[in-house]
């Protein structure tokens, strides 16, 4: 047995006790691989670091940098399609995976206001990617189902969208990967209600009920 390991491990414990106030296994674990990459990861100076020292202000802007080389990523991807951005990929990946839909239900999904969601479906219909027709349910609403000429425009563009997701992926690690892909969940899983209940809500107010 390694006790300089062990002295070590027991170090960072009461590190963890004095930093959080408490003993658990899965926290401290997290805890842990966070000091870790920490200690092993030699990040290069960015363009934010003279505007903000404040690790949220950080996580936001790097967010942020991160969409904008995923939006130059998908536009080379879809640049010899008949798609015109990554809401007509996503709106025909959602038929391919639900099956047909309402037209709220598909705009919701993609997570955009009624206005812009109704143009891509607009956009889709008049290139003949989609059809719609009258709810059989709900007299109020219709629903629309990829068509043929939509699957084939879809199944053109994936391969290059799985390029996208293995290039904005990067050079991270399998176990690297996984920890990411952990904490965007539960950051979505954090935002989603506010989406969902309270769009548009002024920001004090949503930091007032949801941030400790």
């Amino acid at each position: 047995m390694s006790y300089e390991l062990l002295k070590q491990v027991i170090g960072l414990l009461e590190e963890f006790e004095q930093e959080r106030g408490k003993s658990d296994l899965p926290a401290f674990a997290e805890w842990l691989q966070s000091r870790v990459g920490e200690a092993e990861d030699e990040l290069p100076h960015t363009r934010w670091d003279d505007y903000a020292s404040d690790v949220d202000a950080h996580i936001a802007m790097n967010i942020g940098v991160l969409n904008s080389h995923a939006k130059h990523y998908i536009k080379t991807a879809l640049k010899d399609t008949e798609l015109k951005g990554i809401q007509d990929f996503t709106f025909l990946a959602a038929l391919v995976s639900h099956g047909d839909l309402r037209k709220t239900d598909i705009i919701a999904k993609n997570m955009m206001e009624f206005s812009p969601g109704m143009e891509v479906i607009r956009r889709l219909l008049r290139n003949g990617f989609i059809q719609d027709y009258d709810n059989p349910e709900d007299g109020r609403s219709r629903r629309v189902s990829i068509t043929p000429a939509g699957m084939a425009v879809f199944e053109q563009a994936l391969q290059n969208m799985q390029n996208v997701h293995r290039v904005v992926a990067g050079n991270l690690t399998v176990k690297e990967k996984e920890m990411v892909l952990h904490k965007l969940r539960k950051l979505i899983a954090f935002h989603q209600p506010i989406w969902d209940n309270e769009y548009g809500e002024d920001l004090e107010k949503i930091v007032e009920r949801h941030i400790l």
